[in-house]
């Protein structure tokens, strides 16, 4: 019995025997927003094929989508913008550490939001910064259970010195923060209470946030530009005609990187997922 394209169940690429599959409306990507597209596409009456390279829905996000979009005259916008993160909690202990880069300094509170730490770490010289600890707090990322630890001591002398910084300059920042946060306070970076803790306890260490130890990850926050009904746009403002994004495919209303935190990409998505659907659908009545 031979296999059959069916409009209801994913068919593997490896059994489909031809593309000549007629169809109002191809979505490219089984995202939230090629998810959203479908359905509003398909309850606007309009036949719709759904293309996904990976093996379940989610999309893969590797900006094949925008390359496609330039590929027959669409403009990106923003393409400097990204997010990116080197996750350091879970476990919560070790945001009560704090982050140094090779001037022995600080550079953030380390209570925020792991994406605008990243963002941090990133412009640090060299793009080297170390999470320090002592052993009351120390742990492993949860998602990153190999990371490197830089160095290691008694006392924060020779963690210093492990690390090869200027010296007495890592020293001085651990003396000062320990000294204020002794008080539950941070005049510095302003660092909540809850995350203060003096760090005494030996031994230390050096957690490494280093770009060439922890890679981290990203994706663009910049995409094709187009108009709230995901029509995508040239770079004269001209609308291509039949050709929509939405999600990580267009540069959508979050397009700042140090502002943008995890959940801001889900309405984004599906509201405009749902225009775009919605306005291919119309296009084809």
């Amino acid at each position: 019995m031979s296999l059959a394209y069916s409009p209801s169940k994913p068919l593997p690429l490896s059994q489909v025997a031809a593309w000549d599959i007629d169809t109002d409306v191809a979505i490219v990507g089984f995202g939230i927003a090629g998810a959203c597209a479908a359905i509003e596409a398909r309850q606007a009456g309009a036949a719709v094929t759904v293309f996904e390279v990976a093996a379940a829905a989610g999309g893969n996000d590797d900006g094949s989508g925008i390359r496609m979009g330039l590929s027959v005259g669409g403009a990106a916008i923003h393409m400097e913008q990204f997010f990116a993160t080197r996750p350091f909690y879970p476990p919560g202990d070790l945001v009560k550490g704090i982050f140094v880069n090779e001037l022995g300094q600080r550079f953030i509170n380390e209570d925020a939001y792991h994406g605008r730490v990243t963002r941090y770490m990133i412009r640090q010289p060299n793009d080297r910064s170390w999470l320090l600890v002592d052993n009351s707090l120390f742990g492993r990322p949860v998602i990153k259970p190999d990371i490197t630890i830089a160095a290691a001591g008694d006392t924060w002398e020779e963690v210093e010195t492990e690390l090869g910084l200027p010296a007495g300059e890592l020293v001085h920042t651990v003396d000062t923060y320990n000294r204020h946060a002794a008080q539950g306070l941070d005049p510095l970076w302003h660092k909540h209470a809850d995350y203060l803790k003096p760090l005494v306890e030996s031994p230390f260490a050096a957690i490494s946030y280093c770009g060439r130890d922890f890679g981290g990850n990203a994706f663009t926050l910049g995409g094709l530009s187009t108009l709230p009904t995901g029509e995508v746009l040239t770079p004269e403002g001209k609308v291509i005609a039949g050709l929509y994004a939405a999600e990580r495919c267009a540069c959508g209303i979050p397009r700042w990187g140090d502002g943008y935190s995890s959940g801001m990409s889900l309405g984004d998505a599906s509201f405009f997922g749902r225009q775009a659907g919605l306005s291919a659908a119309r296009r084809q009545a």
